[in-house]
């Protein structure tokens, strides 16, 4: 909610408050997102900066902050957290997103900051006492799913042209001690499950600014078991859309294969859908819950019986992967089909989009970055709704001239 707030008000400056004085920081936005330089922070907030190569290192109240320039990332301890833009470097000076000065800082700081979104107001309200432990970063309250959408045809979304509501549930893959891939080519130690996290909540941003309901099953980092993904998306769901980023084994290909590919759920065909099915599938190891009967392949095989939504998530995961692949820099690997645990049991259009290879030289810098991540975001979005508006005039929503 912070972060909604202040950048829906896009403040033109920062007050810093504390002990010593009142500080006005302008804010810029030269870089497409709201950031402030490091350097104005450093008197009124006594913080210290460094910057060598790409890294940047911030300390403030005795927490370091490490950030990587163009990754919208910012690293405490041994976790990222997703941003929503990235730091960058202007005529030497240093620009960090204001997502971070207004979220992070105040959640980190066991009280001593609190954010005014209103007045856009950094306030220091007590001093650090020298023996105050270490705050770990609160997830936060859990999402209420969405009360009963209405069917109520209404005039057309002025961005989409949709008539009626509609809920999305994104789901971010891995998560937790399940950190997926290890992101061979993300800069710093960014793995996986950072990197869709961030696009999943990117992607909700995107999908309710054009006025659709989004349901995220992670918002943090935590683990989700892959047999409870799906059933976020139950009777107010309309299309589920896990997040994940590819990877190939050591040898000749690794280096090699690039690109975007989109899933849906089916048996697999070929070796290499073979491979991606088994390496989702793989993450139930890090689960605690004990599998019964004859285990997930069995469940999977019996829901692929049972699905009726194969031929719509076929033509989702077609609308989507054609999107994502003009903007993609690695190619267009085209539709794939899997029997993936996490789409199984969905009872609604699924795909899982395989956004890039983390073991690819072009593809894992492209997913670490904020303009990588937002076109990524913008081009599923588009198939999302062009899926949307297929599904209304099934329905004829609107009449005949619909």
């Amino acid at each position: 909610m912070i972060a909604l707030l202040w950048i829906v008000l896009l403040p033109q400056q920062v007050l810093i408050a504390t002990p010593r004085g009142l500080a006005s920081v302008p804010v810029s936005t030269e870089r497409g997102v709201a950031a402030v330089a490091a350097a104005r922070l450093a008197q009124p907030l006594g913080l210290v900066m460094s910057l060598e190569g790409s890294a940047a290192r911030i300390v403030l109240g005795g927490r370091a902050f490490d950030f990587d320039l163009g990754a919208p990332f910012v690293r405490i301890g041994d976790s990222a957290y997703p941003l929503v833009g990235a730091p960058y470097v202007v005529r030497d000076t240093l620009f960090l997103p204001l997502h971070w000065l207004a979220d992070y800082v105040p959640r980190l700081s066991a009280g001593r900051y609190r954010w005014d979104p209103v007045r856009a107001r950094l306030e220091e309200v007590a001093p650090l006492p020298p023996s105050a432990p270490s705050v770990a970063l609160s997830p936060p309250p859990a999402m209420a799913v969405p009360a009963t959408s209405t069917l109520a045809v209404s005039t057309p979304n002025a961005i989409t042209g949709l008539r009626l509501s509609h809920t999305i549930v994104v789901d971010p893959g891995h998560g937790g001690i399940d950190p997926g891939n290890p992101g061979l080519h993300f800069p710093g130690r960014l793995a996986e499950k950072d990197v869709t996290l961030a696009i999943g909540r990117l992607l909700r941003a995107e999908l309710m600014r054009r006025g659709l309901t989004v349901v995220l099953t992670r918002s943090t980092d935590t683990l989700i078991d892959l047999a409870d993904r799906p059933l976020f998306c139950r009777a107010e769901c309309d299309l589920f859309v896990s997040i994940h980023v590819n990877s190939m084994p050591k040898g000749q290909r690794q280096g090699r294969v690039s690109g975007v590919e989109t899933y849906f759920l089916s048996d697999a065909k070929t070796e290499d859908q073979k491979r991606v099915t088994q390496m989702e599938n793989d993450a139930m190891r890090f689960e605690t819950a004990t599998p019964t009967g004859d285990g997930p392949l069995g469940f999977i095989l019996r829901d692929l019986q049972l699905n009726e939504y194969l031929r719509e998530s076929a033509r989702l995961a077609e609308l989507v992967q054609g999107r994502v692949a003009v903007v993609h820099p690695g190619g267009d690997r085209g539709v794939q089909q899997g029997p993936f645990l996490v789409l199984a049991a969905a009872r609604r259009p699924a795909v899982l989009v395989e956004t890039g290879f983390a073991t690819n030289k072009a593809d894992g810098p492209f997913l670490a970055s904020a303009l990588g991540q937002r076109k990524i975001v913008n081009a599923i979005t588009a198939g999302i709704v062009a899926y949307l508006l297929e599904f209304e005039r099934k329905l004829a929503v609107g009449g005949p001239g619909r």
